[in-house]
């Protein structure tokens, strides 16, 4: 069988050996989860190494059921994203969760099934199969610590998101309806006779739906309520992957069904950037207000996803780079940033920003790689955040976009002073207080994660070598198309 097939079969065989172990074996928990992720570390590595030229995989031949995987590299790119994060959290979460782990593991391995089934799919039906598989455990993960808290923003995502699955959903029946096949390739072509009017119609569908899944402004609201009392450690995952995973979906399917010509002549391209700038602008705002970490840390993110959303329909080369490498960036940074507020949570059990006082002088390096990422999603040199954001500006002003560049500017310095108020915060000198020893299984993932902040800052070329090839199969749909149709 396939390399890339197991990127998909392996988490999930992985669950329900776990389901298994928790009846009969149940002390073969660290090493079954531990031995996975591993072997699911090199599987990844490889099909990342063979991803140029692009691969197709096809999985049977059952119409509706049947499975086309396409591996290129805007995948790969979100396949070295849980390469990354994945082994990270893992290791982080054995120490980290206490109760009820066997749950907990099983519902991560099946969310990341789900999230690599979604950039590996290449067809409409199994994308949204997978983008379910991720999102319900997704749900049971952020309802893992069953606090009054944790289900009340656990509910309002299940409502929210529910709401996106069923304009997708119906999007895609519709599709299928007015072309007769699922296959994203064969889809592509078959709307070149639909009428402009309904491939808008369409096209507003699959926005709607992603864009609840995403959580732009003012479809955000759910995001800062989900994650506040959940799993900390899910939180990376939720905010490097989840969110990026509908991203991905809907690029996806703009890019290769639609068209750049269509969606520069139905003006998707220029409402998309203005929204990402509404969205990064009204998100720091809200974020400087927060007294909880997490929850400055998750309107942070969505102002994060804002810039990526400018640079992803600025409809440049330059754009698609900038807003992919941002994606990345953004995963990594963020990522460490919840690991460390992790280990603040393990020591002091606590989140709000007040409390964390004197944590710079009890906890030096976990500290220093708090104020580093900090620093590098603010967008500050030489960190890898002002690399992207640098090609993201670059490019909305070669494309005409002088106001969004500008205020790209403008939100860089709101976001510095939010982050600002917590690195002083975390070296304010306070009376002594008793803090708990942490576990080398909670510091090592964290520095890992958050020293690639600097080391893709000062070796941008790193990630890079495979982000430079996205735009060839995005801008030109008409190469996606003829890989996956087999020419």
């Amino acid at each position: 069988m396939e390399l890339a097939v197991w990127v998909i079969i392996l988490p999930l065989l992985t669950g329900f050996l776990l389901g298994i172990s928790k009846l009969y074996f149940n002390k073969i928990l660290f090493p079954l989860v531990m031995s996975s992720a591993i072997i699911y570390l090199y599987l990844l590595i490889l099909v990342i190494q063979n991803s140029n030229p692009p691969k197709l995989y096809s999985i049977g031949n059952w119409g509706l059921l049947g499975i086309n995987l396409m591996v290129d590299p805007f995948s790969s790119m979100f396949l070295l994203i849980i390469a990354i994060l994945f082994i990270s959290v893992i290791v982080f979460s054995m120490k980290y969760i206490k109760m009820n782990k066997h749950k907990y593991f099983i519902f991560t391995y099946l969310m990341i099934a789900g999230i690599a089934g979604m950039v590996l799919t290449a067809d409409l039906f199994n994308l949204y199969v997978f983008l379910e598989v991720s999102s319900m455990s997704s749900y049971a993960l952020s309802a893992f610590k069953k606090t009054d808290k944790g289900i009340e923003g656990t509910f309002k995502y299940l409502i929210m998101s529910t709401f996106g699955s069923f304009f997708i959903l119906l999007a895609t029946i519709l599709t299928y309806y007015l072309t007769g096949t699922l296959n994203i390739a064969e889809v592509s072509l078959g709307f070149q006779d639909i009428p402009f009017m309904i491939k808008s119609m369409l096209m507003c569908l699959f926005v709607f739906g992603y864009v609840i899944k995403i959580g732009l402004v003012p479809m955000h609201a759910w995001l800062p309520d989900a994650y506040e009392d959940s799993p900390i450690p899910y939180n990376v995952f939720s905010s490097g992957l989840v969110m990026k995973s509908a991203i991905y979906a809907l690029i996806r399917v703009l890019y290769i069904i639609f068209g750049i010509e269509f969606l520069s002549e139905s003006g998707i391209l220029n409402i998309f950037v203005y929204w990402g700038v509404i969205t990064f602008i009204i998100s720091h705002f809200l974020a400087f207000q927060q007294s909880n970490l997490i929850r400055l840390l998750a309107y942070s993110s969505i102002a994060q996803i804002g810039y990526i959303i400018v640079g992803l329909f600025v409809g440049s080369e330059k754009g698609l780079i900038g807003g992919s490498f941002h994606i990345l960036n953004h995963a990594i940074m963020k990522g460490a940033l919840f690991l460390v507020v992790g280990i603040f949570y393990y020591s002091l059990k606590s989140v709000k920003i007040e409390d964390i006082k004197e944590m710079g002088y009890k906890y030096p390096i976990i500290s220093f790689i708090f104020v580093i990422n900090a620093l590098a999603i603010v967008g500050l040199p030489p960190f890898n955040g002002f690399m992207s954001k640098w090609l993201i500006v670059e490019a909305a002003l070669e494309s005409g976009f002088v106001y969004p560049a500008f205020f790209i500017l403008v939100g860089t310095f709101l976001s510095l002073t939010y982050y600002l108020k917590v690195i002083i915060k975390l070296y304010t000198k306070t009376e002594e207080k008793i803090i708990t020893k942490v576990p080398l299984a909670l510091k090592i993932p964290t520095i890992f994660v958050g020293s690639l902040c600097i080391v893709f800052g000062i070796v941008p070329s790193l990630p890079l070598s495979l982000i430079n090839n996205i735009p060839k199969f995005l801008l030109d749909n008409s190469e996606y198309v003829r890989i996956l149709l087999g020419g």
